[in-house]
Formats: structure tokens, sequence, C-alpha cells
């Protein structure tokens, strides 16, 4: 088989695994209840209005030329986020005063008291210290995080509409931000303090490197421009792992993508001598940085952080609680914590000899597990309006509105990964339903959370683009994407 051709079938059967478990949570979601079956119907509505309406408005728009229509579309989410973050002010709690609360002590002190459960959780950190930055300049302002998130808000929408420009076209990509200024949850996540806006902005902006890294085939010094633009991603994801452990599902489907799914395009020296040295530099840079991030967490807490995620799997495989968090799990990690001289690496490590044990128990019933974690993860999207309880009335309605859009944009990444199929390309936009994929794989390991499909939610609306735009006969049209 040739080479581009075992490209093309791989391609094809990573996209049918993404349909298969897309549908899935769709079926586990839309049965949950009455009111998310009623979701689903309003899901339906809204994508048959937004077929009907969409394309031509997108179409319309973009007569106004790019610049012109992202400065409307920017002006549009600037408006709609910021509004929401002014109407809705969620008092600071759990979690979130977590973040909030360390990221102050980080503000005010080089090294601060306490830090033993940064040490246990030491994503913690990274956002917290991304707070303390503006903190020490701008003071701890009320509306400081939620102010940045309206921003990063911004800085998502447009990395949307540059992808979605870039993949299919400049109504794909408007599209794409109309998708983002509307989504209900991602708005109503704005009220919190979390890291999600984050590091989800970050995650696109590895999508964009890769995607430019695909028109520079061919262009001259190819060896030199893959080894910056891996020192570049290599620090992209090792900043993205400070904020949320997930960087290697990106560097995982980084070499998935580049030797599997578009290994025909290799045979071209150019393109090889482009790719490989970008693969092994981002490697070695994120790898090598590693111990660096810890070295420093440690100067900052007081403390060596973990490097074992212990007590996570061991939620994560707990049956009674369906994979999530539970009291008697958390009671258990801080027993291991509190014991005389023990460290975070060790109490991590106590719990992930536990999780094992829970695991080859042979008590755990793994297909009701992971059935339960999939509804958790992918199957509703309304766990924003849980949050924001304390503020929110109509809680109902707005948990109507959450899953509707999201079951409409599931049914459009579904129609999307159809039409990729058809054209079994193996470009960039292949990394958009392999990180789906590899994060939903990730979670049916650790702890898992509704809140935690964040990161997927601007990777469907990706994937339904090509749906909406790529009819087979975009390509001409755009020859911008030849390379990719």
């Amino acid at each position: 088989m040739r080479a581009d051709s075992l490209s093309v079938w791989l391609g094809r059967a990573m996209l049918a695994i993404f349909l298969v478990v897309c549908a899935a949570a769709l079926a586990l979601g839309v049965t949950q209840e009455r009111a998310y079956t009623q979701a689903f119907l309003l899901g339906l509505v809204w994508v048959a209005a937004a077929l009907w309406l969409l394309r031509p408005l997108c179409r319309l728009t973009a007569e106004l030329g790019r610049v012109r229509i992202w400065i409307v579309l920017t002006v549009l989410c600037l408006a709609v986020k910021g509004a929401w973050v002014l109407l809705v002010q969620v008092p600071v709690s759990g979690d979130y005063a977590v973040f909030w609360g360390y990221a102050q002590s980080l503000a005010r002190s080089e090294t601060i008291d306490g830090g033993r459960y940064v040490a246990l959780f030491p994503h913690i950190f990274g956002y917290a210290s991304f707070l303390s930055w503006f903190i020490r300049v701008l003071g701890p302002l009320l509306m400081l995080a939620q102010t940045l998130n309206v921003i990063l808000s911004v800085c998502s929408g447009s990395l949307l509409f540059l992808l979605g420009e870039r993949w299919w076209g400049l109504p794909a990509g408007i599209s794409a931000y109309l998708f983002w200024i509307a989504c209900p949850s991602q708005t109503m996540y704005n009220s919190l303090v979390l890291s999600e806006p984050l590091y989800t902005t970050l995650i696109l902006l590895f999508l964009l490197l890769a995607t430019c890294l695909t028109r520079w085939s061919g262009t001259p010094r190819p060896v030199l421009r893959g080894v910056l633009w891996g020192v570049a991603a290599g620090l992209l994801l090792r900043w993205i792992n400070g904020l949320r452990p997930i960087a290697a599902i990106l560097l995982i489907a980084s070499f998935l993508w580049v030797l599997l799914l578009r290994s025909g395009k290799l045979k071209d020296g150019g393109t090889r001598r482009l790719f490989l040295p970008f693969l092994a530099v981002m490697t070695v840079v994120y790898l090598v940085t590693g111990p660096l991030w810890n070295a420093h967490i440690a100067r900052r807490i007081g403390e060596a952080p973990s490097t074992t995620p212990g007590y996570s799997v061991l939620v994560g495989f707990n049956p009674a609680s369906g994979g999530r968090w539970n009291q008697q799990d958390s009671d258990t990690l801080f027993g291991y914590s509190d014991q005389p001289g023990a460290t975070a690496q060790q109490a991590q490590a106590a719990a992930m000899e536990d999780a094992k044990a829970r695991i080859t128990s042979g008590q755990v019933d793994f297909i009701e597990l992971f059935r339960q974690k999939i509804r958790t993860f992918l199957g509703s999207d309304n766990t924003c309006v849980g949050y924001s309880s304390a503020v929110l009335r109509h809680t109902e309605l707005f948990s109507k509105v959450c899953n509707s859009f999201y079951y409409g944009i599931v049914l459009l990444s579904l129609a999307g990964a159809v039409q990729m199929w058809r054209r079994g390309a193996g470009s960039a936009a292949l990394l958009a339903p392999l990180y789906v994929l590899g994060l939903t794989s990730a979670q049916m390991l650790v702890e898992v959370a509704g809140r935690y499909h964040y990161s997927l939610i601007p990777m469907l609306v990706l994937v339904a683009q090509a749906g909406l735009w790529d009819t087979g006969t975009s390509q001409a049209a755009h020859p911008r994407r030849k390379h990719q």
C-alpha cells in the first residue's frame, strides 16, 4: 500500500472513531432525562436555522474583507462576553477561591506559605502564577480574572477565525467566530476564576502554529524553520501543561498527524526536512523544560511538586462516584499527605498504589464506569449553570439553552467529520478530532467532570465548519490551502 493511500485510510479510521465517540456521547446525553431530550430537539431547530441563514450571512459579510469583518466580530465578542461578566458576578468560592487566593499570595511574596495543596496539584500554580502577574501590576481588582477571561475569549475567537479561514475559507472563519460568540456555556464560564480560557487559547495557538508550518513546505532553509518552530511549540506545550496536564495529548497528536495521517507528504524532501526536526526539537524542549518548571514551582511554594497523578487515577476508577470527585478518595489522599514527614510526591504515590489495587480488584465494571464517564464528560454542557446558581435565576432555562447549543454543535461536527472522511486529506484540520479523541481517552483514566470538555468546544466548532463549507469544490476557491 502506498504511503499516501495508507495516510488516507488511517485518517478515515480516526474520523470513524471520532464519529462513534461523539454519536455515543450524544445518545447517552440526550437520554438522561426529558429536559435533555427537549434540549436536543431545540438543537435540531437551531441547526436547521443555521444551515438556512448562516451560509448566506457569512458569504455576505465576507465581502467586507477579512480585517474589517474580524474587527466587527471582535467588537461583538467583547460586547457579549463583557456584558455577561458585568451582569452576572458569581461569588468566588471552592476551587475558584483556591486559584484566586494562591494568585494573591504569589503576587505578595517570592515563596508562599502553605504550599502543600499546590504541591499535590501542581497545575494550580500555572494559572495562579499567571493571575499573579496582573495582580502585581494592577492590584487584586474585583473583576480582574473575569476581565482576563473576556480578553482570552476574544483571543480564542480570533484564533478560531484564523483557523477556519485557513482550513476552509473566510466564510468558515466568520462562522467559527460567530459560533464561539454564541456559545452560552463559554460565556457563562467567564464569570468564574478558572484556567480553561487560558489553556484553551494556547491550544488553539498550537493548532495555528501547526497550520502555518504546513504552508512552509518547499521554502528555503526548512531545517532551520523546523528547529525554530519546534522550540516555540515545545515551550508552548510546557506552558499548557503547567496549566492543565494535557500537553502530552497534543504532542502525541502531532506525531500521529505527521508520521501517519500525512506520511505520504514526507516523501518530499523539503517537507521531511521541515517536519522531522520540528517533531524532534519540540519533544526535546518539552521534556527538558519539565524539570526546570518543577524547580520553579518548588522555589515559589517551598516544596517539590508531585509528578504522579495518583489521586486523579484513584478517583477516575471509583465506580461508586462514576469517576467523579468524591469525599472518600479526597480524604484518602489528604490522610496520606498529613502523615508525619510525608511529601506531596509520597502522598500521590500512595494514592496511585490504591488506584492500582482498585483497578485489579475485580470489583470495577469498566464498561459501566466508562459509560458513566462518557455521559459526564461529553453528554451535556450545563455544568456552568450549577457553578453560577448562587446568583443565576431560571437555571433550568439556562441549562436547556446550553445543552441545545452543545447538541447542535455536536451534530454539525458529525456532519463535518463525514465531509472530512470523504475528502480524505491530511490537513492540519485533523488535529482537531485527534485532540477530541485524545482528551476523551485520557478522561477515561482520571477524574472526570463536565467542565473538563471546555477545550473541546472549539474543536467541535472547527470540525463543524467542514460540513458547512468544505463542499469538495472549495479547494479551488481557496488555493492558499494547497500545502495543508
